[in-house]
């Protein structure tokens, strides 16, 4: 595979919002790649995991619930109905505090959202901001603004020209590493297997769960404004209900922020894994179960 279609590949997953940091360091996988017994490829599954005290005198429990900004369908069906059982759920979006709801259609008008809305009609898939029932009363928004982020990316360094560069380094650090795209026949050979017509969707899907330089593109996790000031502000909105009374609280934010935030859960909050779910984000092959409990 060429340099330039291994940066190509890199910016589109970065508009897809990576799945490289889909496993954390405590080894909770967040995102994987569902197969059937012939090994073939049939899903791509996001993940819902249960964390609660070591004393589950106070009854409460967290769940991270992983997203993925283009997906089936069906998907954001199954999250729509699951929403409606927690006391409150925390989601991400960047946007105003005051206006977070109505202005939610207004974000599709910026570059990244433009970028998934072509994605989602070339893969044949539906886009978030679409799906999700945004106006559900237990909904809490638990992310910056626009200009908090601004603020935080400035203190930090960070801009979205900084990210363009850090793919093109990340590319060829991986290009020197296997100069013969060794990997790539790999995830090809698996594409090919899958016997399937969605083979660019099976490439994409597998691709977005084997990336390994995922640092070096967002920086580090916890001192990153993506993904580290706004894990926090979630913890800080996440501790806020728990104090109103709050017990069965779910936060849906970006699979990329779920290996940061187990560790901020479990650090600040005290909480402890429990159990993962999983749910199928985009069906590979025909026929799939809707989720299954490890």
């Amino acid at each position: 595979m060429t340099l330039f279609r291994r940066q190509l590949r890199r910016a589109v997953l970065l508009l897809l919002l990576p799945l490289a940091s889909a496993q954390a360091d405590s080894g909770t996988v967040f995102a994987r790649i569902a197969t059937d017994d012939d090994d073939r490829p049939r899903a791509l599954q996001m993940s819902i995991v249960t964390y609660a005290p070591r004393d589950d005198a106070s009854m409460l429990s967290v769940d991270l619930i992983s997203a993925i900004h283009i997906g089936d369908r069906s998907y954001y069906t199954e999250l729509n109905e699951r929403f409606s059982h927690y006391d409150v759920l925390l989601y991400e979006l960047v946007a105003p505090q005051d206006a977070v709801v109505s202005n939610r259609l207004e974000k599709r008008k910026g570059f990244l959202s433009t970028a998934q809305l072509g994605m989602t009609k070339m893969l044949d898939l539906s886009f978030q901001l679409d799906e999700i029932d945004y106006d559900q009363a237990n909904f809490v928004h638990a992310d910056l603004s626009p200009a908090e982020l601004r603020q935080s990316m400035e203190e930090r360094g960070e801009s979205l020209y900084v990210y363009f560069w850090r793919i093109v380094f990340a590319s060829l650090d991986e290009y020197a590493r296997d100069p013969l795209g060794l990997k790539d026949w790999e995830l090809i050979s698996a594409m090919l297997s899958s016997d399937q017509g969605d083979s660019l969707k099976t490439l994409i899907a597998y691709e977005m769960t084997n990336i390994e330089q995922v640092q070096d593109i967002l920086g580090e996790d916890s001192s990153s404004a993506v993904i580290g000031a706004r894990n926090q502000r979630a913890i800080d909105v996440l501790q806020r209900e728990i104090d109103s009374g709050s017990r069965r609280i779910g936060i849906f934010y970006g699979v990329a922020h779920m290996p940061d935030l187990e560790e901020r859960l479990q650090e600040q909050v005290g909480l402890t894994y429990e159990k993962t779910t999983w749910v199928d984000a985009w069906k590979l092959g025909a026929g799939a179960t809707n989720d299954t409990a490890e």
